[in-house]
């Protein structure tokens, strides 16, 4: 079975250098020519009898859309960003390996991204491999980026936490830790008995050496299309009153990640409205990438010594679509 299917030929550039990023990231030596698109794209061309001299016009314009594209991602996410052009433009390579802190975050945002509804990712994670990404994986790397954005300590709740412990125990570590907020001694009289995280998949703050912080961030880690449907604010008002005794300074904030290339403006806006911040798959590797350089600073963070589950997520897929 193939791994990829040639995108469309109107498709944007976004999903022609998905496609180049991936068969990079598959490819025995990490390349990928956009020959392998163009020609595609002209055998196409030709089948319907299409001048070749406006061809090539297009395909000249086909080719500086993806460079811009590619341009764009290495400009928004520096160290973060693995892929890079050749100087004749004819190569995309993976110039980080797979399971460096500099290629990981995005390479598992890029995967990610075309879990469902990929129009050419034909192999996308299955079974045990979904199963992994979804319960830990996503939590690991979001936890890390939730922190580098915010600048500071991050506790994961996302349920199954690995530390087996219930919410209210890590939000008193949350406490102890500067969060600035008082953790309840039993949860709320409304408090949901079922309730796995109230929600809410990460809190972080900057740090400060006296509590309380300037702002908290409250994050949902959302993997999958219907994330529009689920911003953290609508958990916020009952996860405050079933865990915490106050709300301190009230400078609380909501973020949300999502693994997605966001390219549609109208989208972007409307979804912000609703989710108060979004970081899509040109800033959540960066944020990743500072929140792992923090823990090594020696800031409490949850999820930062898990980070060989994510590198070895990321190496198990690709053992796995290789051999399909």
């Amino acid at each position: 079975m193939a791994l990829l299917a040639l995108p469309a030929s109107n498709a944007g550039a976004d999903i022609q250098l998905d496609w180049l990023e991936l068969r990079a990231f598959f490819d025995e030596f990490g390349k990928a020519r956009l020959d392998e698109l163009s020609g595609g794209r002209k055998t196409l061309q030709e089948e319907q009898s299409e001048d070749i001299a406006e061809f090539d016009l297009a395909d000249d314009a086909f080719r500086a859309e993806i460079e811009t594209e590619l341009n764009d991602r290495k400009t928004a996410l520096g160290e973060a960003y693995p892929f890079d052009l050749s100087g004749d433009g004819e190569e995309v390579s993976l110039i980080s390996s797979a399971d460096s802190e500099n290629a990981c975050f995005y390479l598992l945002c890029l995967i990610a991204s075309h879990i469902s509804r990929s129009p050419i990712l034909t192999v996308p994670p299955e079974g045990d491999i979904l199963r992994r990404l979804r319960n830990r994986v996503y939590q690991i790397l979001g936890t890390l980026a939730v922190a580098g954005h915010a600048g500071g300590p991050a506790i994961s709740l996302g349920f199954p936490r690995e530390t087996k412990e219930s919410i209210l125990e890590a939000l008193r570590r949350a406490e102890g830790w500067g969060i600035g907020l008082k953790a309840r001694d039993t949860p709320g009289r409304d408090h949901q008995p079922r309730s796995k995280d109230g929600g809410i998949d990460v809190i972080a703050w900057p740090h400060q050496l006296r509590p309380p912080p300037a702002s908290i961030w409250f994050g949902q880690l959302a993997s999958g299309h219907n994330w529009v449907d689920k911003p953290a604010s609508l958990e916020y008002n009952q996860f405050m009153n079933d865990f915490f005794e106050d709300r301190g300074s009230g400078q609380h904030n909501f973020v949300t990640l999502i693994p997605f290339r966001i390219t549609d403006g109208h989208l972007w806006r409307r979804a912000s409205n609703q989710h108060g911040h979004i970081c899509d798959r040109f800033t959540t590797p960066k944020h990743a990438l500072v929140g792992i350089a923090l823990a090594r600073s020696g800031m409490n963070m949850d999820e930062a010594a898990n980070l060989a589950q994510l590198t070895g997520w990321i190496a198990d897929y690709r053992v796995f679509a290789l051999a399909a």
